[in-house]
């Protein structure tokens, strides 16, 4: 296509951009203003691309201008109603990979890329052949900055939009020629440049394990060893990525090669340069953490004294990490106040998922389970945080070979044990303090290994530990807080249990609480969550002995923490007031009087829209829910402010779907205002109806208006509110909106995802709250419907075990009311896999109720409704159920009355031959002993 610029309108266009690059900011303003006008050009990108491109006259900051915003344009473009007419954009672009200025170069390429994603093979069908032509292309100077350029491009195209290139077109598959074409360039003889390229192409394509690059496997392994000594970094870096990605996709083509392969990354680890080092380490990790690996333990074996030292080594702070600490800690002092810009964004936990407590997982006391947020070892893991503080926070080096330390340490314990110890014990004694930290931070990585295999060595190594919480160097000081919380529960089991070393407890924890005070902010924090680690660990008995004590140091916290800290110390508080209960908190008044005002003070000087609220309202849910009537002073004003939050969220997000100027507010703000509210339900209890009643605004519309919400964080806590509303207060609060809550709950099941899986959680747990409080006839309108829901997420796959469990304790409490006359005739649909959830459930209300219903359900169809007690499935389903019952180890009196009846019942029914030699033979020794034992059966 041929199209021509107007002179006179691309000077004005260039002197527009020479204006938005302006120091002046009236200059800019103006500019910026025309700049928006001329985009609404129909040729506006053509305009750019000559720019960018063809005029060689304008400066390298003004074409570089042109080309993002003609990147923008064409991405921002693509939904509109009628596409632009690119043809001689698409005919054209490529011009600017051949282009004397490096910038032109490289922006040309993003624009190559953005076009592609958008046009793909269909629509752009020549891109690829010319990007590689040019790719191939030998310059007669033997410059090849073009190449290079091309092949950027190129590998920007590979990493976006791999999966569309592997397909048919027009009869051909194009990756068939594309990596054939990279393994060539591979072996560029000039440019590393293009070397790196050409692999960085090709592992795109390893994941999909399409069969254009499985028959190239072999010869691609081949050239990466041939390669393996380049000069060039990124080829170095590319190599390593390469066999990561074999080995998690194909693992049988690497493991010939293992051993030269891991001496070669052992190698690279001392690499020069921080890239290329830390991806030959990654490479170990995940070798580590590789199912060959874990089947498979020898193939490390032979290694660990290879690789055990490096690892140690890579560990210590380098350098340039030095340099930057003392920049850092210099500024660290207590009394210098946090920036806003060193705070990380915080979100807000999810409110806790209602799970049954079970032999798999362990529960606090009132059957839930808390999402996982536990940041013990965020010393060395997550290379995927966002915002990191500081260079110093983000994944390096140190903290792959701290992570790979303690997968192995986990997969090989003593191997890592008997190589690693004598050179810690040597390292740990240093003049030189990262030495020393370094040493530390291994013994925190092996801990579980020490704790396991080598107990004998703790009674040396805590002392010593305690000791450096003195150390000068506060990183040391740091690092010991983290390892010593690593120990936390061996300290506190010698102490619990009257051990040998249970004088180690006092002082450790003192040492750790006096940390916390600490002048440096990095060290108040990594001692305040190891406080919180030794809170968890410990019997409440130990900790009794410092409640006043704590509760004073915690008020001094609540003094010295700038806004950063404050967010481990609510953290901290929450977990020492669950571990303490109300009893502990209750026993002198003056405990919540010195617990509640620092909470209350920052509670009051916080604006409705801090962020800074969030950990707080978590930290006030948890307390309000534990205090109950201890925090009733206190209890109207924090709801108030709750339900205000809520409302003014709740509102304003309503009013961002008609008016996209309005802001959207932070849905952690509606999460913990939900969540604070169901603390208060729970610590009130019945009393909550007064609190709720006595406010003008209407909780359950909120809650409704909740279920609705598009954030599943917000529906998971909005669920778990309702459940503990259904226990509290269903009368008054709660039963006005029942058909509008069933509705929710029923579209909450039906458009379930793995993804959703607390939130529809939730939603269960809640439903089987309501269900078994409300009267048949409250229930009868809408019982087979979500009955019709229930059953498919109990016989689904690939549900998560606490789903699952909910489910049967649901379906079960629909029997207690009457349900039964829905329930029974789907009892064999149900019955197998409800009594597998219920088997081996840890006694409490939850399973009780569940199993009184499930006796009314099998009362109301007694034959049938177990698959006919005629034939053989029925009486094996009939033992599944008595194995059920001989399980359950101490059920409530009314409970074990009515088991015994059942029992008894179907013994006369069947007959004692029948019941012993084809009902209790299916039932384990064990049970049948108990069953004898308790009910005579």
């Amino acid at each position: 296509m041929s199209w021509t610029a107007d002179p006179q309108a691309l000077e004005q266009l260039r002197h527009i951009f020479r204006g938005t690059l302006s120091s002046n900011n009236n200059e800019r303003k103006l500019a910026n203003e025309a700049l928006a006008q001329a985009k609404l050009q129909p040729e506006i990108e053509n305009y750019l691309f000559d720019l960018l491109v063809v005029d060689n006259t304008a400066k390298s900051d003004i074409r570089a201008a042109a080309g993002i915003n003609l990147k923008n344009s064409i991405l921002k473009r693509t939904t509109t109603k009628t596409p632009p007419n690119r043809q001689y954009l698409l005919e054209n672009i490529l011009k600017g990979l051949i282009s004397e200025d490096n910038m032109v170069r490289n922006i040309t390429g993003n624009v190559i890329t953005s076009l592609f994603s958008i046009y793909g093979l269909e629509g752009w069908p020549q891109a690829l052949p010319q990007l590689l032509e040019l790719a191939n292309q030998i310059s007669p100077d033997g410059s090849t900055t073009s190449q290079e350029a091309a092949m950027g491009a190129l590998s920007k195209i590979c990493e976006d939009s791999y999966l569309s290139l592997d397909v048919e077109y027009n009869g051909e598959r194009p990756l068939n020629f594309m990596i054939s074409n990279f393994l060539k360039l591979m072996g560029h003889p000039t440019s590393g440049k293009i070397r790196a390229s050409a692999i960085l192409c090709i592992i795109q394509f390893i994941p999909l394990k399409t069969q254009s690059f499985l028959v190239h496997i072999d010869e691609f392994l081949a050239k990466l060893f041939e390669l393996a000594g380049d000069a060039n970094n990124a080829v170095r870096k590319n190599i390593c990525s390469s066999f990561a990605l074999i080995l998690e996709t194909r693992p049988d083509k690497l493991m010939p090669h293992l051993d030269g392969v891991i001496n070669y990354c052992l190698h690279l680890m001392q690499d020069s340069n921080e890239e290329v080092a830390l991806e030959a380490c990654e490479f170990l990790l995940a070798l580590s953490t590789a199912p060959e690996t874990e089947n498979d333990k020898e193939l490390f074996k032979p290694k660990l004294k290879l690789i055990l030292p490096i690892l140690l080594a890579k560990m210590v702070y380098s350098e340039e990490d030095i340099f930057l600490m003392e920049i850092t800690d210099s500024k660290d002092n207590a009394d210098i106040a946090d920036k806003d810009e060193d705070i990380k964004p915080q979100n807000a936990k999810s409110k806790e998922a209602h799970a049954v407590a079970s032999n798999n997982n362990n529960n606090n006391s009132n059957g839930k389970v808390k999402n996982s947020d536990d940041d013990s070892d965020s010393e060395y893991d997550d290379e995927d945080e966002e915002d990191e503080d500081s260079e110093l926070d983000q994944w390096s080096l140190r903290k792959c070979s701290a992570a790979t330390l303690d997968i192995l340490s986990l997969n090989l314990p003593g191997e890592v044990l008997e190589v690693t110890l004598p050179i810690l014990q040597e390292k740990i004694v240093s003049q030189e303090w990262p030495v020393r930290e370094a040493t530390i931070l291994a013994f925190g990585a092996i801990s579980k290994s020490c704790l396991e295999l080598a107990r004998d060595k703790l009674p040396t190594l805590v002392p010593f530990l305690v000791e450096r919480l003195q150390d000068s160097e506060p990183r040391v000081r740091q690092i010991t807080c983290w390892t010593l919380s690593r120990y936390a529960a061996w300290i506190a089991e010698e102490a619990h249990e009257g051990g040998v070393y249970a004088n180690y407890y006092q002082p450790t924890f003192q040492s750790i609480v006096t940390c916390s005070l600490d002048q440096k902010k990095i060290v108040q924090e990594a001692a305040c969550s190891a406080l919180s680690s030794f809170i968890e660990e410990s019997d409440s008995s130990l900790i009794e002995y410092y409640l006043g004590p704590l509760l004073d140091h915690f008020a001094k916290c609540f003094q010295t923490y700038q806004r950063k800290n404050l967010i481990i110390l609510y953290d901290c508080v929450q977990t020492f007031v669950e571990k303490m209960g109300y009893d502990n908190l209750a026993s002198k008044p003056e405990y919540i009087n010195t617990l509640l005002p620092p909470l209350l003070h920052k509670w009051q000087i916080l604006d409705d829209n801090d962020t800074g609220l969030w950990p707080l309202l978590e930290c006030m849910a948890s307390i309000a829910a534990t205090l109950g009537e201890l925090f009733a002073p206190y209890a109207v004003p924090v709801y108030e402010r709750a339900i205000t939050i809520l409302s003014n969220c709740i509102s304003l997000d309503l009013q961002t779907q008609t008016d996209p100027s309005i802001e959207v507010p932070e849905k952690d703000f509606i999460v913990t205002s939900l969540d604070l509210i169901d603390g208060l339900i729970q610590g009130f209890g019945h009393h909550s109806v007064e609190l709720i009643q006595q406010h003008n605004t209407n909780l359950m519309e909120l809650v409704m208006l909740s279920f609705e919400d598009h954030s599943s964080d917000v529906r998971q806590s909005s669920y778990a509110l309702l459940g503990d509303l259904a226990i509290f207060t269903l009368d008054p609060i709660v039963k006005p909106y029942l058909q509008s809550i069933f509705i929710s709950i029923g579209n909450e099941i039906n458009n379930r995802s793995y993804s959703t899986f607390p939130v529809y959680n939730n939603a269960i747990w809640a439903l089987g709250e309501i269900a078994m409080r409300l009267s048949y006839e409250e229930i009868k309108p809408y019982l087979s419907n979500l009955v019709d829901l229930l059953i498919p997420v109990l016989n689904g796959a690939d549900i998560q075990p606490t789903v699952l469990e909910n489910a049967a304790i649901c379906l079960g409490r629909m029997g207690l009311n009457g349900g039964a006359e829905v329930l029974s005739p789907r009892l064999p649909e149900i019955f197998v896999q409800w009594c597998a959830q219920m088997l081996y459930l840890v006694d409490n209300s939850e399973k009780e109720t569940g199993f009184q219903g499930m006796l009314n359900i099998i009362h109301g169809n007694p034959d049938q409704g177990l698959g006919g007690l005629s034939n053989q499935q029925g009486k094996k389903n009939l033992a599944i159920f008595i194995a059920c019952i001989g399980n359950y180890l101490e059920p409530p009196e009314h409970l074990k009355h009515s088991f015994a009846q059942f029992l008894n019942t179907y013994k006369t029914l069947l007959g004692p031959d029948v019941w012993e030699h084809q009902i209790l033979t299916h039932v384990d020794s064990d049970t049948r002993v108990h069953l004898s034992q308790v009910y005579g059966a």
